[in-house]
């Protein structure tokens, strides 16, 4: 027994010295320090630094996917997301989202995602088949949702929608119905009839009403066809501007008697009042028109050729809100709304990010005032590529004279007679600056720049941020670095 003890203490004495053998010894013949003495381990691994969360701690996030259309609205959105989502853009920076085409890779980007954010109010013109090719399910959160497009100041030409024109043209269809005379028109291109529309023609048919509302209805004799249908020719001297040309049915071509081409029509309207059921809307030239009708089953057909108020249409209005950046507050309360419901634990922290950028855009606003109080009064005028600076004109106290593309979209082109009227604003209102997005073709700006000595300032950020170098990484950047462009530009005149 008493050799089993020693056999044991000597085992343990050997496995202590085989544990204690790559402590390096004392140096300098100094007492081990107490720590030095204490038994060894394997030092544990640094803990990971802690950093103060900048929202509220909750739950987990969930790995969602969040896209967000534009990279401004993406920006706006990752700001109420903080760090518990990752907000990624589907349109890259630099490019003009009116003229997005998704690719298959963008497809795949939106059927992989949980959460779509778009800009809303007609913006996003690739969405409806982006979203059916796609496939499956998201949340899709519309950012401008409960914001009313803008209506134009004295001065301005109209926005006006589809539905918005489709009443107007019925109201006058209902007010010049009784002004309405018989027309037979020509069997063939030869023989078609002489259409007058000066404005002292109106007065010697006496329609009063119709120079009033600057439309003309007529009923028109047709001649019957070998398919059993009826069809006609008229010869209108047009005044030139923008149109509407409204049937009871059939098919209607305008076509440039000088030129022998068809005039595009703009939009075809739907209507349904006093006996009229289509408008072909559309810019003419000054000069005679033919106008062919077929396809009509009724011997008469009723027609209008109206002018609606000289106003310009997009489908949904104006949807350039975020310009504004009180109107920014909307978008980013719809956001903070969104992404509670698809994630309710985060709800805490995405109300605290809403409020503290809220705050942000409140400052932005601001800021924006102080600086155009800078421009003298009789300068605080706008000239720009295409109608995006409404909300921004309206909130600030600034004039929009014209645009180059008489459109909501830059992919409008304009006609030789709109460019001639906006460069006779240009000179009547006395702008010295016509200001461009970046990206924006400059050919048509350069040439109202030699036929009005107007400078062009060509590097306005409105539909795209810079990337990370540039001066608008972000929608607040953004927001300044325009604001310090247009300040600058209309302070010199």
């Amino acid at each position: 027994m008493l050799n089993r003890i020693l056999a044991l203490t000597l085992m343990a004495a050997l496995v202590l010295s085989a544990c204690g053998g790559t402590q390096p010894a004392p140096t300098g013949g100094a007492a081990p320090s107490p720590a030095a003495s204490a038994p060894t381990t394997a030092p544990a691994a640094p803990a990971e630094p802690t950093i103060a969360p900048t929202t509220p701690s909750l739950a987990a996030a969930p790995p969602l996917k969040v896209l967000a259309a534009q990279s401004f609205l993406a920006d706006i959105a990752q700001n109420v997301a903080g760090d518990r989502l990752t907000v990624e853009a589907l349109i890259p920076r630099g490019v003009d989202p009116h003229l997005f085409e998704p690719t298959p890779a963008d497809v795949r980007k939106v059927a992989d995602s949980n959460v779509l954010i778009v800009n809303g109010a007609g913006f996003e013109e690739f969405l409806e088949s982006l979203l059916a090719n796609a496939g499956g399910e998201r949340t899709v959160i519309e950012a401008s949702q409960g914001l009313t497009s803008r209506t134009a100041r004295e001065g301005e030409v109209a926005v006006m929608s589809s539905e918005e024109l489709s009443d107007a043209l019925c109201v006058e269809a209902a007010d010049l119905f009784l002004a309405a005379e018989e027309i037979t028109a020509g069997a063939d291109r030869a023989s078609a009839v002489e259409l007058g529309m000066h404005k002292e023609e109106e007065h010697d048919h006496g329609h009063d009403d119709a120079h009033e509302h600057g439309g003309m209805f007529w009923q028109v004799a047709l001649t019957r066809q070998a398919d059993g249908t009826y069809a006609g020719f008229l010869k209108w001297d047009a005044e030139g501007g923008e149109i509407a040309i409204a049937t009871s049915g059939g098919a209607l071509v305008v076509t440039s008697i000088d030129a022998n081409a068809a005039v595009e029509a703009e939009e075809t309207l739907t209507l349904a009042c006093s006996g009229l059921t289509q408008a072909l809307m559309m810019d003419v030239e000054k000069g005679e028109h033919l106008l062919a009708l077929s396809g009509f089953r009724e011997p008469q057909a009723t027609l209008m050729i109206s002018t609606p108020g000289g106003h310009h249409h997009h489908d949904e209005g104006d949807p350039h809100f975020w310009l504004d950046p009180t109107k920014v507050v909307t978008y980013v309360a719809n956001i903070r709304d969104g992404l509670i419901s698809v994630d309710p634990a985060g709800a805490e922290v995405y109300r605290a990010n809403a409020e503290r950028y809220t705050a942000q855009l409140n400052e932005l606003d601001r800021f924006i005032t102080e600086e155009i109080a800078r421009i003298p009064e009789a300068n605080r005028k706008l000239v720009t590529n295409h109608e995006s600076f409404g909300y921004f004109a309206d909130r600030y106290g600034l004039r929009i004279i014209g645009t180059i593309v008489p459109n909501i979209s830059t992919g409008a082109s304009p006609s030789a007679q709109q460019l001639a009227r906006l460069t006779d604003r240009v000179r009547e209102a006395g702008v010295q600056v016509i200001f461009l997005e970046t990206g924006a073709n400059p050919q048509l700006a350069e040439q109202l720049a030699r036929e009005t000595g107007i400078r062009i300032v060509s590097d306005l950020y409105t539909h795209s941020l810079s990337d990370a170098d540039g001066p608008a990484p972000t929608y607040l950047d953004m927001m300044r670095y325009n604001v310090k462009q247009i300040v600058e530009a209309l302070q010199q005149g």
